[in-house]
């Protein structure tokens, strides 16, 4: 190989070498990047940084924890703003004017229902069973509230109370205003018989007087049963007991 051809074939690789060697990248400064926006150039590619060019694409069904806050507000806000929004946020989280409308309607439905047992003590059966549908209907809407709801079962109970007791003082005024009247007992082996003024004999168990059925006969008194509103009430008279009749309160 002649002196020529070795000095080509060195210059030849030396340029291949050179090729080979990678061109360092010059880093992009602020100041270069917005000079390149201001003439109306976009960066290129190569002067971009990798986590600039980086966008993450989470898989289709995996949730995205990396979420824009300030749209997720703004949606927040809008169906807030709505009157369905309204009432189910109202719903679903309670605010601090919510939990004090609770505790207000507790505070009241306890003063009511010391009142509505007075009135039950008193003997007030209507007014006590007008309170109790009263405090039911405001109170229903806190129902969730298991305090509240404790409360209404309460005014509840003390309508059912009422109703009965006003049901019984009924019964008991129809059956005195019958004006039967136990004249005496007649023992007997084979079963007592009772002598009731105006029936024309002594009567035995299961006869009949004046729409009462006697069901007991006892040494100084006498059981019969009552039908009223198609209930059955037992009722007693004694010997000699003049009851006069009572008007239903």
């Amino acid at each position: 190989m002649s002196m020529r051809s070795a000095c080509a074939i060195a210059v030849l690789l030396v340029g291949v070498a050179a090729a080979a060697e990678p061109v360092p990248v010059k880093p992009v400064t602020a100041k270069a990047e917005a000079d390149t926006k201001a003439a109306g150039k976009e960066p290129s590619a190569a002067t971009v940084p990798d986590e600039e060019r980086w966008i993450f694409e989470p898989p289709a069904g995996r949730p995205d924890i990396f979420v824009d806050i300030e749209s997720k507000l703004t949606l927040e806000l809008k169906l807030l703003e709505s009157p369905t929004g309204t009432t189910i946020a109202q719903n679903i989280l309670p605010s601090v004017a919510d939990a004090s409308k609770i505790d207000a309607a507790l505070e009241w439905g306890r003063r009511e229902a010391e009142r509505i047992e007075a009135m039950v003590l008193a003997r007030k059966w209507d007014e006590a069973i007008t309170a109790s549908d009263n405090g039911v209907k405001a109170l229903e809407k806190y129902q969730a509230n298991a305090a509240v709801l404790e409360l209404i079962e309460r005014f509840k109970r003390y309508k059912l109370q009422a109703e009965e007791a006003k049901i019984y003082e009924e019964a008991q005024a129809k059956f005195d205003a019958l004006g039967l009247r136990i004249e005496g007992i007649l023992w007997s082996p084979e079963g007592s018989l009772a002598v009731i003024a105006g029936e024309p004999r002594a009567l035995k168990i299961n006869d009949r007087s004046k729409d009462c059925v006697i069901i007991n006969i006892d040494t100084n008194r006498v059981d019969f049963l009552f039908h009223y509103m198609r209930r059955r009430f037992e009722f007693q008279r004694y010997v000699g007991e003049d009851v006069r009749a009572r008007p239903a309160r």
